[in-house]
């Protein structure tokens, strides 16, 4: 008789910073609850991928959970996958550390369970053709991939039910196809109904096999899926039929199914993920030109294989900040295996870059990602502890160095002190990283507001951002625009020094200063006048200082308003978090909060970052009037629309009179330190 192969299990991970009661929650309402099912069925083999960090949670937290996983691995009922140990997206990293990371899993899996995994789960299904062979490389003999791959490949319908082999530099690995439409079934359809479209490939031949390795967190963590899953008892009347139907369903682990010596056909995939991210990887125009297009061509499935949307890296152009962490943790693996001599620090550095590798906060999906303030934090804050390590005491000096950091082409600035990173960017002549290391925090790792397709015409009201929110940024602005009108940004911007590049007019690396200038126009009423801009930078200790001069090269007088804008970005602007003050001149330091408002006669912004025990004072050697606002973003996460604080802006206000020929400067100052 013929028999239906099934592959079963989850794919389980939490990402780097996330806080332990929420993993706590997920670990009751899906992980233990799924595996105790999945005890009470011996007969019924099950594949299973924890992620490193997930691994080590549960041994500190849970070892009982650990001890049930080893009972079940050593009576074969449970296969484990490898992976890499921080869960991050294969190609995106360092080859070096994808191998060293998958090797840590692997080692981990070996100390806990007995036996190195001979299978590997990829991280989001983000797949590019040169893996295989890195994969093959640290061991890896399988792995799995959602079917949406085996279309884009080229393969028929009829050809999704079986593993295929794919090559690179001659070094092979096999692939099992996710099964897209099991997917839709689990936990939606009744478990009959599962059954029913198990049985509806009998007639297929024998050979016939459906993997169903989805998310963990969907029996049990997502909304309303534990009543469902354990209430409802979804999952135990699935098991149940599974064992009732044993004549013609063959439950069975991947290692196992592969012992099998049957030739396979070998088949190549593009740069691809599953079916969705292709479409969330495309700015929201393009998702909705592509969906026009995916309409007209499609297979007898109803499913795409001949254009099928972006890839995961754009996402590294999509959002400018993603580019930023992408390109401090290439930087970073740099300084890390420029270590020499001492095997430990490099470890220790190693083991830091490898947590800011983890993927979620360098994309945007569903989970939210990017979005999330707290998951980008962390990748920071490891990336900055990985530099820290680096860095030998007594012999690191500061200095500014000179590099593509970003890879756009231009060099940009860097000053690496003692205690404090700044980075300077020609673009805007703007900071772009501000990191205070004894935190250690990236207080410019900011989020734009970026329009998303998904947004409704209320939501793009509240006004999207033409530029990255960094400091030091110089605007020109129209007499009557309000604090309403910046916050939506629903004024026009009178000034071409935004986006427009500075040339350096010098730069000193060991005397710490860097200077800038700018011409561009201004446009005053229906005239346009010809400004220059000058930027001083001088960094000393944990301290910015920033010169300001603006010259008048037209031959017209003009009148002005010129604004400096600058962003810090705390963990949340709650008041037990952050504290913010304004200092009036010759008054008082009065606590203002982090609201929207307009101050006037400012000389001084002081900000108390609770979580880090940090202050960032704003000084001002011309007070001046003020804009103080939060900057928040409104994104959709699996749990709904939410909105996420990403930083706290301030828009210092200048009204300037110059003649032609004549010029007005002003100082500002950064200073970080412990409160």
């Amino acid at each position: 008789m013929n028999k239906v192969r099934l592959i079963f299990g989850t794919t389980n991970t939490q990402p780097v910073g996330t806080p332990d009661d929420e993993v706590e929650a997920v670990y009751q309402n899906a992980y233990k609850p799924f595996l105790r099912e999945l005890y009470n069925f011996p007969e019924i083999p099950i594949t299973m991928h924890y992620s490193g960090t997930l691994l080590t949670w549960l041994q500190e937290r849970h070892s009982e959970f650990i001890d049930v996983l080893a009972e079940m691995a050593g009576r074969r009922q449970i296969e484990l996958l490898g992976g890499a140990f921080y869960d991050p997206v294969l190609p995106l990293i360092p080859r070096a550390d994808a191998l060293g990371q998958i090797e840590s899993l692997t080692t981990l899996i070996r100390k806990l369970f007995g036996r190195r995994p001979r299978g590997s789960w990829i991280t989001e299904q983000v797949w590019e053709p040169t893996m295989a062979s890195t994969l093959k490389n640290s061991g890896v003999e399988y792995i799995f991939l959602d079917d949406y791959h085996f279309i884009t490949g080229g393969l028929s319908e009829s050809e999704l039910n079986q593993p295929v082999i794919t090559e690179d530099q001659g070094k092979t690995i096999i692939v099992f196809p996710n099964s897209y439409d099991m997917r839709g079934r689990m936990c939606v359809d009744s478990p009959e109904r599962v059954i029913e479209f198990l049985r509806s490939h009998l007639d297929d031949g024998d050979d016939r096999l459906v993997c169903a390795i989805y998310d963990g967190e969907r029996y049990g963590a997502w909304a309303e899926s534990h009543k469902l899953c354990y209430d409802q008892k979804w999952i135990n009347r699935f098991l149940t039929l599974i064992k009732e139907n044993l004549d013609w369903i063959e439950p069975i682990n991947p290692w196992r199914y592969l012992r099998r010596p049957i030739p396979r056909m070998r088949a190549y995939f593009p740069s691809t993920s599953y079916e969705e991210m292709m479409v969330w990887t495309l700015a929201p125009k393009k998702q909705k030109d592509f969906e026009g297009i995916r309409k007209k061509v499609t297979d007898g499935n109803g499913r795409n294989s001949y254009v099928f949307g972006g890839f995961f890296r754009h996402f590294l152009t999509r959002y400018p900040e993603s580019n930023l962490m992408y390109s401090k943790m290439q930087y970073t693996h740099i300084l890390v295996n420029q270590l020499r001599g001492d095997k430990y620090r490099k470890l220790a550095a190693r083991e830091e870059l490898w947590k800011g590798q983890c993927h979620n906060a360098y994309w945007h999906g569903r989970p939210g990602g990017i979005y999330r303030n707290n998951l980008r934090k962390h990748v920071y804050s490891s990336l900055i502890e990985a530099e820290k390590v680096t860095r030998e005491k007594g012999i690191f000096i500061p200095s500014i160095i000179t590099v593509d950091f970003d890879m756009d082409g231009l060099t940009e600035y860097l000053y690496q002190g003692q205690d404090m990173n700044a980075y300077v960017h020609v673009v805007g002549g703007t900071l772009f990283e501000l990191d205070y290391l004894p935190s250690p925090w990236n207080y410019l790792d900011t989020l734009a507001r970026h329009p998303e397709g998904y947004h409704t015409a209320e939501i793009a009201r509240r006004g999207y951002d033409s530029y990255a929110r960094k400091s030091f940024i110089d605007h020109f602005f129209d007499q009557g625009v309000t604090i309403d009108e910046f916050d939506r940004c629903a004024f026009e911007e009178r000034g071409s020094f935004v986006s427009s590049p500075y040339e350096v007019t010098s730069y000193n690396r060991d005397h710490h200063t860097l200077a800038l200038r700018a011409p561009g126009i201004v446009k005053v009423g229906r005239q346009q006048v010809a400004v220059e801009i000058h930027k001083s930078f001088k960094f000393r200790d944990t301290t910015v200082v920033v010169e300001c001069t603006v010259s008048n090269i037209s031959d017209s007088p003009c009148s002005l308003i010129y604004g400096i804008e600058l962003n810090f970005a705390f963990e949340s602007a709650r008041v037990e978090h952050l504290r913010t003050y304004h200092k009036p001149d010759r008054g008082k330091l009065t606590e203002i909060g982090p609201h929207k408002q307009e101050l006037q006669g400012t000389s001084a912004i002081t900000y108390e970052d609770l979580i880090n025990n940090v202050s960032i004072q704003l000084n001002l050697a011309r007070p001046t009037g003020a804009w103080s606002l939060p900057v928040e973003t409104l994104s959709r996460t699996s749990a709904g629309f939410e909105t996420f604080y990403q930083s706290s802006c301030v828009v210092v206000r200048y009204p300037i009179e110059l003649d032609p020929g004549a010029e007005w400067r002003t100082e500002l100052s950064v200073q970080l330190g412990k409160l």
